[in-house]
């Protein structure tokens, strides 16, 4: 690392710790650093005179084993600069040894702690500045050993964990799969060199990191079934970061309960192994069965009955737990991950009796498994889901009960955006009396607390169009207008530089839809129908934003519901379709709605013309 980059400001303790070393050193430096320079000090004129008693001094220590404390040191510390000076302190030593100032020079120890430095430092690329110093201790003849090996696999591993990109992913998996045949070939591989590998391919969230991750894991058993070697015996933690490859799919993805039962699969492998006396370190622990529970809770989208069989498994992690294996005890992590499930599937109330468990197991002295925000807001967006009357009352009900707490001082129940938003959604949809005035009030308490410096609570666009669509789904007469009203309150915030609440197509379509669902008198059918037409022009005029086919579906509607029919509607209706065509929107739905919309002659004319 070159020495005149600029590095942030030293804290007290790592200024300490460096300079233990670097004092020591600094007045021996040969007079090549300073050569036009007499020395300061009459100590330092005592050891130029006399060179025997300065050698004396200097072997009554040995500087390697300090210089390796510190480097290991500096190495754990998480300083932003670790690393660089790390390495700037050992080319020091370095440098001192090769002007015979030491005999000793740097080892193994202190090129790994430099390396170990880069694995847990910010210094990007710490891969290539493992291998440079693996080359350097080559060139110097120091020989490179299981732990400089392994330590290079963590520095991918912390590259793995930071990128998005799929190409730079699979590279460093290619890559720690190399230096792991390499090992093998050297006889250093062990189990830390493996469970890294593993942990690559976990992190990584490759289509097939899974598959491979247990590739990697049945190469370690077979050889352990074949030599015996405990160093390189499978553990928990082997198995548990294959658990972690498959749980770790994408929610949105439709092959996610398949990949729920292989990690419910890999901890059965697990249990027998231990339970056969096989391998004795394979213990399933609770994170190996929450692992499980979680890949059930992210597919529960796609099939209702992971909901339940996540429940299932906690409800086994219980029954283990009261039986006398305080490994497998549930945590709060669980109980949240089998409420997400709950949550998913739109069974809010069983969501909500497992928040009742938690709190009910807290107030009897079970610290672990006291509730915090995640575990109310994902109560509140299950019911959010769930919609009707007793949904919106319960989903507000927890949302002030999450206030109090907090005023009381239980900051770790403090609502954020997402539980604010959630319970706007849940009384939007409850239909209850006045439920979007009332969702309205909490975005206005949102915006209070957002300007008197409470950031995180300052409502986005996502709550704005809760309210937007609470009012749509609502009974308020005026409903069309109190959408426009937030809309302009949207367009003109966001013009004076308030992106987060800049409105999105989601928004103007909530704004023509409460149009499209407006009642009464001629007058506010007319005023809605100017609002739904006004939402419907300005969503084709803004670059940021661009409708969809649902803005023509409801566009659609609105005329549809709205205007007498006749020719006029029927005009305005091919019109509409027409603009969907150009904008390659036209796909069945809005072909559906043109025949609700117009007469069946003029619907068979317009959807039979070849524009």
């Amino acid at each position: 690392a070159s020495s005149n980059q600029r590095r942030p400001k030293k804290d007290f303790s790592a200024q300490i710790v460096e300079e233990v070393i670097v004092k020591s050193v600094a007045p021996k430096v040969k007079d090549t650093l300073s050569s036009n320079k007499k020395p300061k000090s009459k100590q330092q004129r005592r050891n130029r005179s006399n060179p025997n008693q300065r050698q004396n001094s200097i072997s009554q220590r040995d500087p390697i084993i300090s210089l390796n404390m510190n480097l290991d040191y500096l190495a754990k510390s998480g300083q932003r600069d670790a690393a660089i000076r790390a390495e700037e302190m050992l080319q020091r030593i370095e440098a001192l040894h090769d002007d015979g100032y030491y005999e000793k020079s740097p080892d193994v120890c202190s090129y790994n702690s430099v390396i170990n430095a880069y694995a847990h430092g910010k210094v990007s690329g710490a891969s290539g500045h493992a291998n440079r110093l693996m080359k350097r201790m080559e060139e110097k003849g120091i020989g490179a050993n299981s732990i400089t090996w392994n330590t290079l696999l963590r520095c991918l591993l912390k590259e793995v964990k930071e990128t998005r990109d799929k190409k730079v992913a699979e590279e460093k998996v290619k890559d720690a799969e190399k230096i792991i045949a390499k090992m093998e070939d050297l006889g250093l591989a062990n189990t830390i060199s493996y469970n890294t590998v593993i942990s690559i391919l976990s992190k990584s969230k490759l289509p097939d990191s899974a598959e491979r991750s247990e590739v990697w894991l049945n190469q370690m058993i077979d050889q352990f079934a074949k030599t015996a070697n405990e160093d390189i015996q499978p553990d928990t933690y082997s198995f548990n970061s294959v658990i972690h490859a498959y749980a770790n799919t994408n929610r949105f993805s439709a092959g996610a309960p398949q990949r729920a039962k292989m990690a419910e699969r890999v901890v059965k492998r697990m249990e027998k192994s231990f339970q056969s006396g096989e391998n004795d370190q394979v213990k399933p622990d609770v994170v190996s069965y929450s692992a499980v529970i979680n890949a059930y809770s992210k597919a529960a989208e796609f099939d209702k009955d992971c909901a339940t069989k996540a429940m299932d498994i906690l409800n086994r992690m219980v029954k283990m737990n009261e039986g006398g294996d305080e490994d497998v005890k549930p945590n709060k992590r669980t109980y949240t991950s089998v409420i997400n499930a709950f949550a998913r599937t739109g069974e809010a109330e069983a969501a909500d009796n497992l928040l009742i468990q938690m709190k009910e197991k807290y107030a009897q002295g079970d610290t672990s498994l006291k509730p915090d925000t995640v575990c109310y807001s994902s109560v509140i967006d299950g019911y959010a889901k769930v919609g009707g009357e007793e949904a919106g009352f319960r989903a507000e009900e927890l949302l002030r009960e999450m206030e109090n707490l907090y005023n009381e001082g239980d900051s770790d129940v403090k609502p954020n955006t997402r539980t604010y938003r959630s319970a706007i959604t849940a009384l939007g949809k409850s239909r209850q009396p006045r439920a979007a005035e009332k969702a309205e009030q909490i975005l206005e308490e949102m915006e209070y607390m957002g300007s008197l410096g409470a950031h995180d609570l300052a409502p986005n666009t996502i709550c704005y169009n809760a309210v937007i669509d609470a009012y749509a789904r609502g009974r308020t007469i005026d409903k069309a207008y109190r959408a426009e009203l937030l809309l302009e309150k949207m367009l003109e915030e966001s013009e004076k530089g308030n992106t987060l609440i800049r409105p999105d197509t989601i928004t103007f379509n909530s704004v023509i839809n409460a149009a499209a669902r407006s009642f009464g008198d001629s007058i506010v059918r007319r005023e809605a129908y100017l609002i739904g037409l006004g939402a419907f022009k300005k969503i084709h005029e803004y670059e940021y934003c661009k409708p969809s086919s649902i803005t023509y579906v409801l566009f659609l509607n609105v005329l549809k519901n709205l205007v007498e029919e006749g020719d006029a509607r029927d005009n305005m209706a091919e019109r509409i379709f027409q603009l969907s065509v150009s904008f390659g929107l036209a796909n069945g739905k809005v072909r559906e709605q043109v025949r609700k919309t117009c007469s069946p002659l003029v619907a068979e004319r317009i959807l039979s013309s070849n524009y």
